[in-house]
């Protein structure tokens, strides 16, 4: 967007000038270019809110997710990457993966990167979700765009030569620095709870964790890596050798969250490293990363 400020716009706050110009686009693509350093005042990057005066010039760069959204549609996650096979975004913690009953209903990460798909340059509504997060757990969640693709990521994630690595922080510190650990999870769909044995019982699956520890202290931060991905299995197999992780109150310590003041789980997908073949050999070796917000 490129405009210049006229005489009875003078004095305005930028951010409310540019959101009365850009009416068809949502607040938060107004703060979004700003915090970004994206508008432009005669030239100048600007950091912040400021008033303009008449005569000034302002180009403004709107974010791309922003430019392709239909009015009324929730923002897709920020985006980590795209290409014609696959799209990876940040998930915020509080939102469904995907409604799993009805894929296209409500909002969900899936309705809301489908809904930026259908009204892209290229447009598309064939797009498939290669796995999942818990709906508190935020961070890295990967989208195939082709049938080709979801097939090789989904066999990449099955036969574990696509790594996830999460980052959390837990109650005390892990005693040996670095492990990869083993036990046994059974689900109990109807309380939607899993438990955590260290010898085989009826109905569980082996699990296998891998942690290392990034920082010690009262509050370890770890980095985790899934060997196996069942339901839970970071929570409870951490919460199992007693380091549940902060903020969750169903594995976890509900008093010492409170005390805290922790009201999420500090649990996030921080890490993607690509070894797929296929379709998507040329990401083979690349690495994608996010920050975790604790």
């Amino acid at each position: 967007m490129r405009l210049t400020v006229t005489d009875d716009q003078d004095g305005k706050m930028l951010s409310q000038l540019l959101m009365r110009e850009a009416a068809d686009l949502p607040p938060w693509a107004v703060k979004e270019a700003i915090r970004r350093r994206d508008v432009r005042v005669d030239g100048a990057r600007i950091a912040s809110d400021i008033r303009i005066r008449a005569g000034q010039e302002i180009r403004a760069y709107f974010p791309k997710a922003a430019l392709h959204m239909q009015p009324g549609a929730r923002p897709v996650p920020p985006i980590v990457y795209e290409d014609a096979q696959i799209l990876l975004i940040d998930k915020p913690q509080g939102l469904l993966s995907q409604n799993e009953e009805d894929p296209s209903a409500g909002d969900s990460a899936f309705t809301r990167v489908l809904a930026y798909c259908r009204s892209s340059e290229t447009p598309t509504d064939h797009v498939r979700l290669c796995h999942r997060l818990d709906v508190q757990t935020g961070g890295l969640l990967l989208f195939a765009k082709t049938d080709e693709a979801y097939e090789v990521a989904a066999r990449a994630f099955s036969e574990r030569t696509l790594h996830k690595f999460y980052t959390c922080r837990v109650k005390g510190c892990p005693s040996r620095r670095e492990a990869v650990m083993r036990a046994y999870l059974r689900k109990d769909a109807e309380i939607a709870r899993v438990s955590v044995t260290d010898d085989p019982v009826h109905g569980a699956l082996e699990i296998i964790t891998g942690y290392r520890v990034m920082q010690p202290g009262e509050f370890a931060r770890l980095e985790v890596e899934l060997r196996t991905g069942r339901t839970h299995q970071i929570r409870a197999h951490l919460a199992h050798i007693g380091h549940p992780i902060l903020g969750d109150d169903k594995y976890g310590d509900r008093a010492l969250n409170r005390r805290l003041g922790l009201r999420r789980q500090q649990l996030w997908a921080t890490r993607l490293v690509f070894h797929a073949g296929g379709v998507l050999s040329y990401l083979d070796g690349r690495c994608f990363e996010v920050k975790c917000p604790f």
